[in-house]
């Protein structure tokens, strides 16, 4: 079974949705910021698709950084369908997003997850992330 990473297209934003709802578990309207991610040319949004059906996504935001003299990104959710996880599609998925990084000489590419999330740990190590810092967040 092959599975096909290409760039999302408008018709893809239903599948996208189902598959952030079953990531997230927060039952959110996500029409919206799903079609910015797919028009907005600072966002990459792509997908994998196996058997006819789209089985994960990632997006990519892409943003200017002086601290680091150019252009950065920052792949904010990475998620591949119950089923169809441990192919090697979440790595397809990272390595699309890193090229297409590399060809707008992104100067660094960044990814976040929780201390806790130890498999997301591992996988990003070996899809040759390191760890630096510590992140921060609230809601305004």
């Amino acid at each position: 079974m092959s599975t096909q990473i290409r760039l999302a297209r408008p018709d893809d934003h239903q599948a996208v949705a189902n598959l952030y709802l079953e990531f997230s578990g927060w039952p959110l309207e996500r029409h919206g910021s799903i079609q910015t991610a797919i028009e907005n040319p600072d966002e990459e949004l792509f997908v994998a698709e196996s058997e006819g059906q789209v089985v994960g996504f990632i997006h990519q935001v892409y943003y200017n950084d002086p601290l680091h003299a150019g252009l950065n990104s920052n792949l904010t959710s990475l998620y591949v369908k119950m089923g169809y996880k441990r192919r090697g599609i979440g790595s397809q998925l990272v390595q699309q997003a890193l090229d297409h990084a590399r060809r707008r000489n992104v100067v660094e590419v960044h990814v976040t997850t929780r201390e806790t999330n130890l498999d997301a740990i591992k996988f990003y190590e070996a899809n040759a992330f390191s760890r630096e810092g510590v992140l921060f967040e609230i809601n305004p």
